[in-house]
């Protein structure tokens, strides 16, 4: 059985929807989504330990072993030289230091970042999501972005119908199109010139092959 895990977004209204349904190619996504939102989340000691102890890697491996597409999960071994300290500066290095400064903010790549944000909030009430109180992360985070996508599959996954299903892939679409499509090239074309050590390369180039093959699938399903 699968079940999402919402790190950077809560659940603000009620929803009387199961919470957990039978693992499928649809839960396989939700669950890609799910470890790349929590790899991009700002690290702590146990997102150390996951690289030290290949966690990373086995949390990919299985969530994507149901795709319906194909995707290389890659192999994201850390150097056994590097220390919990400097594994955690990496993610400031790369991401929020100097002219970098919140690289992985949506709105820092919109020539209208007030109606971004307007944007991004409006599409997370309409499916009863907010940001978490616990958070401090801004709602267009990408660790935040991916929350969202991975509930839609969830969603998606757990639907009754057809017609209700079609309705959150459609949104999947629409939110890749507006947001991660247009602006995590950007991250990655900013970064991986800095020779980001592992599992941050790794992590990156599987964000972006991923999120190119899943809009790929979902605009296919959706003929267009």
């Amino acid at each position: 059985m699968f079940t999402f895990s919402l790190s950077g977004l809560e659940i603000k209204a009620s929803d009387s929807g199961p919470s957990e349904v039978e693992e499928n190619e649809t839960t396989a996504r939700s669950a890609v989504y799910m470890v790349l939102g929590s790899f991009f989340a700002p690290p702590g000691d146990s997102h150390f330990d996951k690289a030290v102890n290949d966690h990373w890697d086995k949390e990919m491996t299985e969530a994507a072993s149901l795709l319906p597409f194909e995707f290389d999960t890659g192999h994201p071994t850390i150097d056994e030289a590097t220390s919990k300290e400097a594994y955690i500066g990496e993610y400031d290095r790369l991401f929020n230091s100097g002219e970098r400064l919140n690289l992985l903010v949506a709105s820092q790549y919109s020539s209208d970042p007030e109606n971004l944000l307007a944007q991004v909030k409006r599409d997370y009430e309409y499916f009863g999501l907010g940001g978490s109180e616990s958070s401090e992360r801004p709602i267009d985070h990408l660790a935040s972005e991916c929350d969202f996508l991975q509930y839609l599959c969830f969603k998606e996954a757990a639907s009754p119908s057809p017609r209700l299903a079609g309705s959150y892939r459609r949104a999947q679409r629409d939110f890749l199109e507006r947001h991660l499509i247009n602006w995590v090239p950007d991250i990655v074309a900013k970064v991986t010139p800095l020779n980001p050590i592992k599992p941050y390369d790794w992590a990156l180039s599987r964000l972006d092959d991923f999120i190119k093959a899943d809009y790929a699938y979902i605009k296919a399903l959706l003929g267009g």
